[in-house]
This record gives structure tokens, sequence and C-alpha cells, in this order.
């Protein structure tokens, strides 16, 4: 645990640094996406109560299976989506899901009692709600473009951020929803007052240009992206083509990046009007494999 302020943790999982968070007041807790591993599960566990603090409220950010480990075992608490989640989760979607996680299970060799579930929200939202832990009062905020349910959460009290799987020093724009919205959403992160920003997966920041940086890179990005597949689309190219007309473009950590942006790429093709089977490319590929 890595103690950021007085009354706020930080946890990371050895896997994809992943981030947890954990806000203590008044012997409450609120809980952001408790996981990943279950050995990281129980520290948080045992860290509650050490701390002598029974978790009121779990926040999950969005509906991706790596964020949505924990709140079968922190039993007792709100849980807390924004309204889209219901939909991620139900159905086929759902079925995905469970399948997503056997399979990561079955890679590391974890044994599971029966199928997954996905935890089941108490409390729904459309654009805004405000969450009170103890004496703090957290901002919730629907942030879609990466997935159509993700959420951020601002901490006025510190200016904190949690980008949810947004802003990371370590990955580009996963735009696996929807460009417009991912964009729209930047812009709107980008006017707020952020003094730390933690992002869903790599490493947190409290140095301002640091801050901005990460919020101008990837309005960078996603405004390349744009242009270059409006301009293939406009000229017939077909997904390859189009993919190999972005592949020059700029992007942190390009080597690890390379198949996200490829991704990003024939995605943004199908939003854009690309005429291409949406289960053969893009993101969609990576969910009909698992259907």
């Amino acid at each position: 645990m890595i103690r950021l302020t007085p009354d706020f943790w930080l946890a990371q999982s050895e896997l994809y640094a992943t981030n947890s968070g954990i806000w203590l007041s008044q012997g409450q807790a609120c809980l952001v996406d408790p996981g990943l591993l279950s050995a990281e599960i129980e520290a948080i566990v045992t860290f509650l109560a050490e701390q002598e603090a029974e978790p009121q409220t779990i926040i999950l950010t969005h509906s991706h299976w790596d964020h949505l480990l924990g709140p079968a075992r922190l039993t007792g608490a709100e849980v807390i989506a924004q309204a889209n989640y219901v939909d991620q989760v139900s159905g086929e979607k759902g079925r995905r899901l469970q399948r997503q996680i056997a399979d990561w299970e079955a890679g590391l060799d974890i044994a599971r009692e029966g199928p997954f579930v996905a935890p089941q929200p108490d409390t729904l939202f459309e654009d805004t709600l405000d969450v009170n832990v103890g004496k703090h009062v957290l901002e919730l905020r629907h942030a879609p473009g990466h997935s159509p349910d993700q959420l951020v959460i601002y901490w006025p009290d510190e200016a904190l951020l949690w980008a949810a799987d947004m802003l990371s020093d370590l990955e580009i724009p996963y735009v696996i929803h929807n460009l417009a919205a991912y964009e729209r959403t930047l812009a709107m992160l980008s006017t707020w007052e952020v003094g730390t920003l933690i992002p869903g997966h790599g490493q947190f920041t409290s140095a301002s240009g640091e801050i901005r940086t990460r919020i101008a890179q990837d309005r960078v990005y996603l405004k390349a992206l744009r242009e270059r597949v409006t301009q293939a689309v406009g000229q017939g190219q077909s997904v390859a083509e189009t993919v190999a007309s972005c592949a020059d473009m700029r992007y942190r950590y390009p080597d690890e990046n390379a198949g996200p942006h490829r991704l990003n790429v024939e995605t943004v093709y199908l939003e854009l009007g690309g005429e291409a089977d949406p289960t053969q490319v893009g993101w969609g590929k990576l969910a009909s494999e698992t259907s």
C-alpha cells in the first residue's frame, strides 16, 4: 500500500500494473477496482481490518474483466457503477467476460469454484454522482470512449483524478468503444484542475508538467488517428491499407503498443465509415475470439 494522502492509499497489482484505490475516513472505506490476484485482494482485506475500517462502497470504473475480481471477496459493500455497466455484463457480453476470466485463470493455473459471476451494482448513475466517504466527497463522472460505461473519480479536496483506463504512462489510448466519445472525455478532463493523476494501469504522478503532457499527448494521438483514418476512408482504402498508412504515427512505447494501435486503427476505420467485417478486425475481433 502506498499512502498518497492521510486518507488515501494506492495498491498496484504485479499484473498489468493495475491500480486499486482505498479511501479511509471516520471508519469508512471506499474501494476502487479492488484486485487483481487473490493474494492482492486478501492484502486489501487485511489492510482494512488493520485500519478497523468497514468497506462501505466499491466503485467499479468500468466493466472490463481485469477490474471486476474484488467484489466477490468484499461482500456487504455498496457496489457503484455507471448505468451502461449492466448491458456490458449481461447476456452474451457477460458470458464473454466469464470466458475471458476463465482463459486468464487457466493460463496462470488459478483454480476457481464455479464460474465467474459479474458483480451486480447496487447503485447506478447516468452522468454524475457524489459519493460520501466519512468527511470526504468523491465526484463520479461518466467518461466513455475506452468503454461505454467508464467513469472517472475526482476528489476536489486534493485535486486527485482517478482516470480509469486513460492517461497511462505505459499505454496509449485503447479506443475500444468510440473515438468521438474518447475525444470528448479527454477534452473535458483537460479543463479540470488536477494535482494528482492515477491511471487504471501504470504509475501515478503529481507532477503538473507530466499531467499536462499525458493529456496533451493522448489528445494529439487521437486527433492524428482521426485525421489519418478519415483520409484513408475518403480515398477508399481497405482496412489493411489504412493500417499501413497509420504505421508511422507517433505514440509512447511503440513496440509494446503496436498491437493496440493497430486495433485502434481498425476500430476507428469502422466507426468512420470504412467497410470491413467487425468480427474480423479491431477490438471487436478480440471480443469475437472469446465468444
